[in-house]
């Protein structure tokens, strides 16, 4: 009964072709250890995205509400601490797997061509990544956040001929509320596009060679 079951489904959904093509592949002989991070790094977003969606549902985007909402999460619901840590340290343990996964493909020189365009597309997902961490560690809108937001503010002024031209704009166009939708609406969703891509990049090029 399952077998004519699969058959159905397979005729009109295509599934254990999918399965077949983009999940059940056999790995290369050029992988090792190295290249598993950018893999854990997809698993380290995936945890935020979920831990994400249950924050969301206390978080309150405004100056006067925004630190005290996370707290009343935290000390008033069963899971609000754990889920709210999980999702910080799976932020900063994702910048750590990023940064490895970058000094490994560096090392195998995977940069090179016909792979320039998909190393182009990792580095915007690594500055993507980090807009999301400044991002959230000022949704929390503590003391904490309020330094952070100047010191990456300056950062911006230090950037060589634009910098001046872009600090201002920031700071005169920043509220709480935008910030909060640049973290879990804009940021994210071109993750999810820029990831895409690279993906189908890197299905199609395959992995480079050991140096």
């Amino acid at each position: 009964m399952f077998k004519r079951l699969g058959d159905w489904l397979e005729v009109r959904l295509g599934l254990r072709t999918f399965y077949e093509k983009q999940v059940a592949y056999v790995l290369p002989e050029s992988i090792s250890f190295w290249s598993f991070f950018g893999g854990i790094t997809i698993g380290c977003i995936l945890i935020q995205i979920l831990t994400g969606i249950y924050m969301v549902t206390y978080y309150i985007p405004t100056p006067d509400l925004a630190h005290q909402s996370i707290s009343e999460m935290c000390n008033n619901t069963e899971y609000g601490a754990l889920i709210r840590n999980i999702h910080r340290w799976c932020a900063t343990f994702g910048m750590v797997f990023l940064t490895i996964h970058a000094l490994h493909i560096m090392a195998r020189r995977a940069y090179r061509p016909p792979r320039e365009l998909n190393w182009w597309m990792g580095l915007v997902l690594a500055f993507l990544y980090l807009l999301l961490v400044i991002t959230g560690i000022i949704v929390v809108w503590d003391w904490r956040s309020y330094w952070e937001l100047i010191i990456w503010v300056d950062w911006v002024d230090a950037i060589p001929g634009i910098g001046p031209y872009i600090k201002g704009p920031i700071l005169q166009g920043f509220t709480l509320g935008r910030n909060y939708v640049t973290h879990i609406w804009i940021l994210p969703i071109l993750l999810l596009g820029f990831f895409f891509i690279h993906i189908v990049l890197f299905r199609r090029l395959g992995m480079s060679d050991r140096v």
